[in-house]
């Protein structure tokens, strides 16, 4: 093999690992976007899911391979928000890139 080969190879290697590993997103960067995307969702919607409410907001987070999982707890409609029965969890998931799924 030649080096020309192998430094192609070992510089894919290197962006992958980086790519994996993605040390720019930040568990506060993961979960402030988690939380702007989840409430520009509900924007306009009269009757939408909110943070207002017992144990609504950012439950966990983890650093998973390309991202973060970024766990969330909403209450939706006109229930009572004292009650955390009552909410609804969603994992969302921030990529390498900021995006979120």
């Amino acid at each position: 093999m030649s080096t020309k080969n192998i430094t192609i190879i070992v510089s894919i290697l290197v962006v992958l690992i980086l790519l994996v590993w993605s040390p720019w997103i930040t568990k506060d960067y993961a979960e402030k976007r988690a939380l702007e995307v989840f409430e520009k969702s509900q924007k306009g919607i009269t009757d939408g899911c909110g943070f207002n409410c017992v144990g609504c907001g950012i439950t966990n987070s983890n650093k998973v391979f390309f991202g973060y999982s970024v766990d969330i707890e909403y209450g939706c409609g006109m229930r009572p928000t004292d009650r955390r029965d009552l909410n609804e969890r969603d994992t969302k998931f921030v990529s390498f890139i900021g995006k979120v799924y």
